[in-house]
């Protein structure tokens, strides 16, 4: 949006200016369009999605980078420790897969991990100092697109397809998810958008720009409110206030926030008193009455917010400049407050709040009530079971993606899940110290080169503060949350890590000196690197579609065994075994065929290769101790179901025999 004010020295050729202005546009529009697809795709959290995304990205690099149209300028070192640092995690991750109980899990990390780095990678080699707030703009564009789809989607039910996870989990159906597909993740992607568009507010040209850029802020405070997120509420506080600090004209930026804010209220108001809209029942003619009524207000809130700042900025900008003192003074009374307000909410006893499970969720409780809760909803079991892993091998963990078998076997709460809710403490558990300093050194080199840059150049000091105020703002909903998993968020944030150290924020003066290296040495420099990105782009490639074509066989079987073909369903299952003969999904799919088949023995053999990939996983026991149960082997039966009841002590199948 930062972008939309520059005026484009176009010619007069119609045509001449159409190409002009995709020029100029393109880089926004495109990223614009990635975020909103991926978000709109349950943000990205499939696997398959995942995969594609990553291999289209590496593709790019391939292309772009190989025929040389990137890199526009050198890369600077910070970039490439940064990079380095995340590429060493997601080898530390691949490697983990010789020690990892379920190879296929850990390699499906490792995918993961390729594919944060594919979008750290593409923004630092397409980036550069006069492109740098289009990506920013692209960013922030999907996140209001996403914000109006999210809004859409309840105001006005039925307009839009739900399949959210709320549907599966009893007391949660009323937290606003779509397009994500989880409460949490959609709300911290949002509020992962407030300094992005605080950014235009405060640094666009044209007022108009600048208040239009506000508009969407009220709208993201209602989807926060509508998700019931805590984790939402906290990311937009410390982006909020990230950017608060770094940005250049803090005074531009502390008005912008009074009066989003007042505006965000102003919509948390109206919806707080919108009570079946925000409580359920949903489907009911009083909450499609309510949303419609509450889409007059939002929208006219989000239209006064740009209309008072944009008035404001005509009026008083240039005219008011209040001394340094007042800042100062302002800063000691919101931290006195700050400290006050904390003291007063008890923290001790929140604590002791937080650390109780209290995994009950009730409709009835309301939204605003869950979000004044001070329960961590097994958060604090979840972390202590990771660190508890982490003990049992310290230094290399039991490898990627294997909280989920430890919890189930050792967990302290009768409940399912996949992670830990933080990524530190799964990464501990999972990757152990060695794993644990790579992320951390990843972040930590990012966040040093911003807190340099924020002050060796002021002309890219607003791009630098929002890159850093997201990144600080994702690493805060990390630590509660599975925010890592949830593609689009980490998508947001790593491109932003590459905009906070890559050449689009690099100092002019060392810009300068890469620029004036040696003819010849810069030549061969650039042949080599778009030799080795074509390589290790191209590995990179095939390692990924792996995992992509072995699950896309898996599908044609399931989808065979559906329309009763099971012979197609055992050729797409051997095919998918021959693409990853590694992974038990393959083998458990061939077992399940043949007992549909009534073939037994074969199927007994099927599952005892997948066990042979996975034996921490209690699903596959339980078909083995079904099909021993069938051959009549019942002593044999008797073992796999006592190995079931090792493995995950709360399934109550067996509490009876």
């Amino acid at each position: 949006m930062s972008e939309l004010y520059q005026v484009v020295s176009a010619p007069r050729d119609p045509a001449q200016r159409l190409a002009a202005v995709a020029r100029e546009y393109a880089i926004t529009v495109a990223v614009a369009i990635v975020v909103f697809l991926v978000a709109f795709d349950n943000g990205g959290y499939g696997e398959s999605t995942r995969e594609t995304l990553a291999i289209v990205l590496w593709w790019v690099l391939i292309l772009c980078v190989g025929l040389g149209v990137w890199p526009l300028a050198r890369t600077p070192r910070a970039a490439w420790l940064t990079g380095g640092l995340l590429a060493a995690f997601g080898l530390w991750t691949l490697l983990s897969v010789i020690w990892a109980a379920d190879a296929a899990g850990a390699y499906a990390e490792f995918t993961r991990v390729m594919l944060y780095v594919a979008v750290f990678a593409v923004v630092v080699a397409g980036s550069r100092r006069d492109n740098a707030g289009r990506w920013l703009d692209g960013l922030a564009l999907g996140i209001a697109g996403v914000v109006v789809v999210a809004l859409i989607s309840r105001f006005f039910p039925g307009t839009l397809e739900q399949r959210d996870i709320a549907q599966l989990l009893a007391g949660t159906v009323s937290r606003l998810s779509f397009p994500v597909g989880y409460w949490n993740g959609l709300a911290t992607l949002v509020a992962l958008g407030i300094p992005l568009l605080l950014r235009v507010a405060n640094s666009a040209r044209h007022v108009v720009v600048r208040s239009v850029a506000l508009m969407p802020i009220p709208a993201i405070c209602g989807v926060i409110y509508l998700a019931s997120s805590r984790i939402g509420v906290l990311s937009a506080v410390v982006g909020t206030i990230a950017y608060l600090l770094f940005a250049p004209r803090r005074w531009n930026v502390l008005s912008a926030v009074i009066v989003s804010g007042a505006g965000g209220a102003g919509v948390v108001l109206a919806l707080n008193q919108r009570n079946t809209l925000v409580n359920g029942p949903l489907t009911s003619p009083l909450a499609e009455g309510q949303g419609h009524s509450a889409a007059l207000i939002v929208i006219g809130l989000c239209v006064l917010t740009g209309l008072v700042y944009g008035v404001g900025l005509q009026v008083l900008e240039g005219e008011v400049k209040p001394p340094p003192a007042l800042g100062w003074g302002l800063l000691v009374a919101a931290v006195a407050v700050s400290v006050a307000g904390l003291a007063a909410a008890h923290p001790i006893r929140r604590f002791e709040q937080f650390k109780n499970p209290n995994l009950v969720v009730s409709d009835r409780s309301g939204v605003e009530q869950h979000l004044l809760s001070s329960s961590g909803n097994g958060r604090w079991q979840l972390w202590s079971s990771a660190l508890d892993e982490f003990q049992t091998r310290p230094l290399h963990g039991r490898g990627a993606r294997s909280f989920e078998a430890w919890w189930t076997q050792n967990g302290s709460l009768p409940v399912f899940v996949k992670d830990a809710h933080s990524l530190y403490a799964e990464t501990l558990g999972e990757l152990g110290v060695v794993g644990f300093i790579l992320l951390l050194g990843t972040f930590t080199s990012a966040l040093i080169v911003g807190a340099v840059r924020l002050t060796a150049d002021s002309d890219q000091r607003s791009v630098v503060a929002a890159a850093a105020s997201v990144v600080l703002a994702f690493l805060t909903a990390a630590a509660f949350d599975w925010v890592w998993e949830l593609t689009i968020v980490g998508v947001v944030a790593f491109a932003c890590l590459g905009l906070l150290v890559g050449p689009a924020t690099i100092t002019v003066g060392r810009l300068g000196v890469a620029q004036r290296a040696d003819g010849m040495r810069r030549s061969l420099a650039r042949y080599g690197l778009g030799v080795a990105v074509i390589v290790a782009g191209w590995l990179l490639v095939c390692a990924i579609a792996i995992p992509l074509l072995a699950g896309a066989r898996i599908n044609a079987s399931q989808d065979a065994v559906a329309r009763s073909d099971y012979s197609k369903a055992v050729s797409d299952a051997l095919a998918a075994r021959s693409i990853q003969p590694w992974s038990a999904a393959p083998y458990q799919q061939l077992a399940l065929v043949e007992e549909l088949r009534g073939n037994y023995r074969a199927a007994l053999g099927w599952i005892r290769q997948a066990l042979k990939r996975d034996d921490s996983d209690w699903r596959p026991w339980l078909i083995k101790a079904r099909l021993q149960g069938e051959l009549g082997h019942l002593r044999a039966s008797r073992a796999s179901v006592a190995r079931i009841r090792a493995l995950y002590p709360g399934f109550r199948l067996f509490e009876q025999q």
